[in-house]
């Protein structure tokens, strides 16, 4: 393969390793210094492709189990190789789901790996109680946030009303978050929340269910 070919090859090449993102690809392999370590699954990297060390990598190999990786060079080469992730994905016009959570875990970092806010708060990486998707960016026009487990009717018809954006599981689960205020907390280190908002106290959806609305 000649230079130029070995160039438009790779997506990215620096002192650690040569990188290659494939769209499309069911894992990341990783190769040391051309050895075969292992692979990751595009649920945990989001995409695949190949990395090819320049350095030496410690790996660690328990019997059976899956080769670690566990030294100062692979953490450097992650940082890289999540950046490309997630540059891709940030431009990409479908996401899976496991995609958006790649992303959604990572949203505090988004701004440091995409230079133009408009791109990164433009991925769809919400969804109302309906579950359409909504951008990043439709954050800073809900001023009252409300957390239901379930989607329900009465929720669905909530979602909107008055500035108020309904938080399901789902949409917690997305982002790695356990509840409600863990997910604001979140969002708002990612300064996607409006200033002044507030949350309110969801009352179960039965007792929604006779009161309109205003069981919000």
């Amino acid at each position: 393969m000649t230079e130029s070919a070995m160039k438009a090859f790779w997506t990215r090449e620096d002192d650690l390793a040569y990188y290659r993102i494939v769209q499309g690809a069911d894992e990341l392999e990783v190769y040391d210094q051309g050895t075969f370590v292992r692979g990751f699954s595009t649920w945990q990297l989001g995409l695949g492709g190949v990395v090819l060390s320049k350095r030496p990598l410690k790996v660690h190999r328990a019997g059976n189990a899956v080769p670690e990786l566990e030294c100062p060079v692979w953490v450097r080469m992650r940082r890289v190789i999540e950046a490309l992730i997630v540059r891709e994905l940030t431009h990409a016009k479908v996401l899976t789901d496991s995609q958006k959570k790649y992303l959604g875990i990572r949203v505090r970092n988004l701004a440091q790996w995409s230079s133009d806010p408009a791109v990164w708060k433009g991925v769809k990486l919400l969804m109302d109680a309906s579950g359409n998707p909504l951008p990043l960016s439709a954050l800073a026009h809900y001023t009252r946030f409300v957390h239901i487990p379930e989607p329900e009717p009465v929720v669905c018809a909530a979602h909107d009303m008055d500035g108020t954006f309904v938080v399901t599981d789902a949409l917690l689960d997305r982002f790695g978050t356990d509840s409600l205020e863990d997910w604001l907390e979140l969002l708002a280190d990612a300064d996607l929340l409006p200033e002044g908002y507030s949350v309110v106290k969801s009352r179960s959806p039965r007792h929604a269910e006779g009161m309109g609305a205003q069981a919000f």
